[in-house]
């Protein structure tokens, strides 16, 4: 990795960092294997770990770590099955995104962080001025917005499957508001994997990054996220963590864990 991790490892990354401890442990559905870490130890930055970062992926959400909102307002915060946010957690810069959009929950628009929001807007001009037209499919979503659309997939597919489309509620990224899901107007914003194949999918997969977004659950790296992949879904990290995230193929985790090896070094 290059030294402008170095320059990405401030304030808002130590918070992201204080996350990576749970996500230690080997992914497991059995709750004694994902003990979350004590106060102490996640705010002591000799007790990260220096081998390889292992993932929460498949690990049981029952037994997650809730993040203080401080945690949660980092762009680079990491929710998974190892970590969730407060049932009240919400973003108070909360912004429409002005911008082609389906399946709006509330309003006119999707709503995302003010950062991202705009950043989601130079974004969808920039596929435009490609001969492209992206469409937004699903913005911030409150924690009972999740919860409903959780519970409908349990009912529909049973607990397990659900879980690898659906994000139990307190644990999805959409509730960071950071997380946007995109779509083209040929799928009438309509989420699916064919999206890849696209036009515009290529263009997201290949530019989001540009603009401070990357693709959280990324193909062949379910076990690891827990999601099955989602070509659609990009979450706001910022361009320089984005940039390096693309750059070496990484998901979330696994930048966090070697921006502080870097940091160390």
């Amino acid at each position: 990795m290059n030294k402008n991790i170095k320059n990405i490892v401030t304030v808002t990354t130590l918070i992201g960092l204080l996350i990576l401890s749970a996500c230690s442990n080997e992914p497991s559905n059995d709750s004694s294997e994902t003990t979350p870490p004590t106060e102490s130890t996640s705010l002591t930055s000799a007790n990260y770990p220096s081998d390889p970062v292992t993932f929460c992926g498949l690990a049981n959400p029952e037994n997650a770590t809730e993040l203080t909102n401080e945690q949660a307002l980092s762009h680079l915060a990491l929710v998974n099955r190892c970590y969730r946010l407060s049932s009240t957690f919400t973003p108070d810069d909360l912004s429409p995104i002005n911008v082609e959009s389906r399946r709006v929950l509330e309003g006119t628009h999707h709503l995302l962080r003010e950062e991202a929001a705009r950043a989601a807007e130079d974004l969808f001009q920039a596929a435009e001025a490609d001969g492209l037209f992206l469409v937004a499919s699903s913005g911030f979503r409150s924690y009972e917005w999740q919860t409903f659309f959780h519970n409908n997939a349990v009912s529909e597919l049973g607990l397990e499957e659900a879980r690898r489309i659906s994000a139990v509620p307190g644990h999805s990224e959409h509730q960071l508001g950071l997380a946007l899901d995109v779509s083209t107007r040929e799928l009438d914003g309509g989420l699916e994997q064919t999206f890849s194949s696209t036009p515009e999918g290529q263009w997201l997969n290949a530019n989001a990054h540009l603009f401070g977004f990357i693709i959280s659950y990324p193909e062949g790296r379910e076990a690891d996220t827990g999601f099955i992949y989602e070509p659609w879904h990009i979450r706001f990290v910022g361009v320089d963590a984005a940039t390096e995230i693309f750059n070496n193929q990484l998901i979330l985790e696994e930048f966090l864990h070697l921006s502080h090896s870097d940091n160390q070094n």
